[in-house]
């Protein structure tokens, strides 16, 4: 992906679409507190935006056989997006795909909807609809703010909550009958994870972002109950907190 981006960027760095193309190298792999793949990965990515709208297309690729899987993509995100900025919030609507090439029954889709606002700690809120194989929702609230380290160096540093409707965690965090210990979904939704996040990125050369991160999430509620009752190795791992580096390089034409 990176390859043919940068093979693009005589023809598009002076036309109205913008292409960013990402790679990045995780510690590990874990997608709303709960972790797919606990050793090294690889998930290039690669969007282009023309009037507000953008394309693009992620994926996942186990570097170990934690999963049996090295050298393979667990996983392939396809999404297409809306971008309108107001004068004191952005809205962010959008389709995601989620497709898993070794699991297929797996695969999923949601519907998007977010609003940033431009004020102090420019406060998120996001919603998540699944719309295919789950029917739940997943709410996602976030703050942020970028601390100026030099003339040349920011840290930015964000820290989020996810909720999930009851359709949602009993989508991704089912009841095991075999287990001594079972969930009890009753109450409906539920808040299901948080997280904190710091990066660092500079420019070393026009069009390129490297940016160094380190990253914790835990889960919470009944999907900590759940996963904390599974025995290392089976359902996320049976990690509850997860602590992972990441070193990406993000190429923008």
């Amino acid at each position: 992906l990176v390859v043919a981006a940068c093979a693009a960027a005589p023809a598009l760095a002076f036309g109205p679409v913008d292409v960013d193309a990402t790679l990045p190298l995780y510690s590990k792999y874990v997608w709303r507190g709960m972790n797919q793949t606990n050793d090294y990965v690889l998930q290039p990515s690669l969007d282009a935006g023309l009037f507000g709208f953008t394309l693009g297309v992620w994926g996942n690729m186990d570097l170990s056989d934690v999963n049996d899987l090295k050298g393979e993509f667990t996983e392939i995100d396809y999404k297409l997006a809306y971008k309108l900025g107001l004068p004191f919030v952005q809205l962010d609507a959008g389709f995601l795909w989620y497709d898993y090439p070794k699991h297929e029954r797996d695969n999923t889709a949601e519907f998007y909807l977010s609003a940033t606002a431009s004020v102090l700690l420019s406060p998120s809120l996001a919603v998540y609809q699944d719309i295919d194989k789950f029917k739940g929702a997943y709410w996602l609230a976030s703050i942020g703010h970028g601390f100026q380290m030099g003339e040349s160096y920011q840290l930015d540093m964000t820290a989020g909550l996810g909720l999930g409707s009851e359709g949602y965690i009993k989508g991704y965090f089912p009841v095991d009958p075999d287990l001594p210990w079972n969930p009890d979904y009753s109450n409906g939704a539920s808040i299901t994870d948080f997280y904190i996040d710091a990066r660092l990125p500079f420019h070393p050369i026009p069009f390129l972002t490297v940016a160094p991160s380190v990253t914790w999430t835990s889960l919470i509620g009944d999907p900590k109950d759940s996963v904390a009752s599974v025995p290392d190795g089976g359902a996320y791992s049976g990690k509850t907190d997860n602590f992972f580096w990441g070193l990406s390089a993000v190429f923008s034409f």
